[in-house]
């Protein structure tokens, strides 16, 4: 397929741009091919356009102009004339993941660990996702208060979040194919998406908010491993949520270094948040136990306790 940044003429009696609404795309598979405008304001407009005729140019063939107004004549609605292409590119449904994301010293994220056909936009999601999971973790280790392990799951919990990307883009661009099975298909997964649950469960997973990372031996709870919405954390430190005093935020004394304490969430329940605002334990704020396994956990020993096994700050 090909994406361009167009300027369009404007219509008789206009100073600019097209003067129509927009309107969502027709995305119903047609043998002519894929066409549609998305507005980016000031009489720009983004144009993704893939058909016979993309398929047997060389990827990195300059996307014509004359590409881009056969494209604008199957886009729906009043005829448009184009005045001038300001960038454009062409682009492929490949999809391809790294077996590893960490092997040794070296780290891999974003484009550099996957790649997929741009369905949904979930490319720089799914970057920034493995950046803010990562960046926290090489850190602690530099400082020499991460606990042993802290580096692998970056890959343990990344790999299966960009694993899920992959299928679900290539799921899109099949329904995309002008074939008579993916038609139906896509019928049906339109009728099913118009309830509310369905709608909400695929739309959670495009976004990527209902990623649940593995918590080992954090107690069962509906927030372990899910994002903390709403919560703004320091770079680099946790949060522990609290209400002082209390046997849980006394336990985290030894922690005061690496965690910042705030008071407990509606409900009164105690929860423990990671640098990357994701629950790592979540109880009773009678339950200093669990707490204080998930902060040697999550975060290293306590600060005393580093004090007698080698000075902060150097690596281990």
């Amino acid at each position: 397929m090909a994406v361009a940044d167009i300027e369009l003429a404007a219509a008789e009696g206009e100073s600019g741009g097209t003067g129509e609404p927009w309107r969502l795309p027709d995305l119903r598979p047609d043998p002519a091919g894929v066409a549609f405008l998305l507005p980016l304001g000031d009489g720009v407009h983004r144009l993704f356009l893939g058909g016979p005729e993309q398929q047997g140019v060389d990827r990195d063939a300059p996307v014509t102009a004359d590409e881009v107004r056969a494209a604008l004549a199957r886009c729906p609605g009043p005829p448009r004339t184009l005045r001038a292409v300001r960038w454009a590119s062409r682009f492929t449904d490949a999809s391809r993941q790294a077996e590893r994301y960490a092997v040794g010293r070296v780290l891999l994220a974003g484009d550099a660990a996957h790649i997929h056909a741009p369905a949904g936009g979930q490319g720089l999601n799914l970057g920034m996702q493995d950046a803010f999971n990562l960046g926290w973790k090489p850190a602690a280790v530099a400082r020499g208060d991460a606990p042993d392990g802290l580096l692998a799951t970056y890959h343990a919990e990344r790999h299966p979040v960009g694993a899920r990307v992959l299928a679900n883009t290539r799921a899109q661009m099949v329904l995309t194919l002008p074939d008579p099975d993916a038609v139906v298909v896509r019928e049906l997964l339109a009728d099913l998406l118009t309830t509310h649950e369905a709608n909400r469960r695929v739309a959670a997973m495009i976004s990527g908010t209902d990623i649940r990372y593995p918590m080992p031996g954090a107690p069962d709870h509906p927030l372990r491993g899910a994002r903390a919405p709403g919560l703004r954390l320091l770079s680099g430190r946790g949060a522990l949520l609290a209400d002082a005093p209390s046997a849980v935020a006394a336990a985290a004394a030894g922690w005061a270094d690496r965690i910042d304490q705030g008071p407990a969430a509606d409900g009164g329940e105690a929860l423990l948040v990671r640098p990357d605002g994701h629950v790592c334990w979540a109880a009773r704020d009678d339950d200093a136990d669990g707490l204080r396994a998930a902060l040697a956990r999550w975060f290293g020993p306590p600060r005393s306790r580093l004090r007698d096994g080698g000075a902060p700050g150097r690596p281990r």
